[in-house]
Formats: C-alpha cells, structure tokens, sequence
C-alpha cells in the first residue's frame, strides 16, 4: 500500500507543467501550415495561367488569415500581421 501511496502523494504535490500556448494559437500553429500551402498552390496556378483557382486559393488563405489573426500574432509576435493582411487584400483586389 505504501509503493503506492507515495507516488500517488508526489504526482498531486509536485508542480505539472503547464502548456502556456491558448487555444488560438493551437489552431493557428495548424492553419498556418494549410495556409503556406494554399499560397503555394495559389502560385502554382498562376504559373499555368488559372486565374481563377489561384484567387480561389488566395481568397481562401486571405480568411484563414482573419480568422487566425489573434493565434499568429501569439505565436510570432515580431510579425507585422496588419502588414501581412494588408497586402493579401491589396493582391486579391489587383489581380482578382
């Protein structure tokens, strides 16, 4: 009974870590992967002449954006997102 009390007694009493990350910035980490490759395909597109898919994918990255804007900011705070924002609706207004 004690080889099991003591550990039982140390795992309550010793400080766990704690995950930091919000749950914003857990979502984010995900999208931002999505988000690279809906530019990469964006590019692709564009390099065989399918406009219209590729603003389809510019388009969709542009709301990922938005919606992932608060986790981003968190995860790479020394990024200007405005800036990001900014020019990914400027592309879409000019080419799309």
């Amino acid at each position: 009974m004690k080889r099991l009390l003591l550990p039982l007694l140390a795992a309550l009493v010793l400080p766990t870590a704690v995950n930091t990350e919000s749950f914003d910035a857990g979502v984010a980490k995900i999208q931002w992967l999505k988000m690279q490759k809906l530019l990469d395909n964006a590019e692709g597109f564009l390099d065989i002449g399918d406009m219209n898919t590729a603003c389809s994918k510019l388009r969709e990255y542009d709301l990922l954006l938005g919606m992932n804007f608060e986790g981003l900011q968190e995860l790479y705070p020394s990024t200007d997102w405005f800036e990001i924002k900014k020019q990914s609706n400027e592309i879409i207004k000019d080419f799309c």
